[in-house]
């Protein structure tokens, strides 16, 4: 799995994401997770 850290800016100032995709294979689609209240986690990246 391939995962990495991406900084996108935005208007509202940078939004830090977390990518995670296959190595090989695919094409994959596109899944988007927003975070909940308790905010970024490890367990949102296990899902992913």
């Amino acid at each position: 799995m391939k995962e990495s850290w991406l900084d996108i800016p935005t208007s509202d100032g940078v939004m830090n994401t977390y990518t995670a995709c296959p190595d090989e294979g695919g094409p994959f689609p596109t899944v988007l997770f927003y975070m909940d209240a308790p905010g970024k986690r490890e367990e949102l990246h296990d899902m992913a």
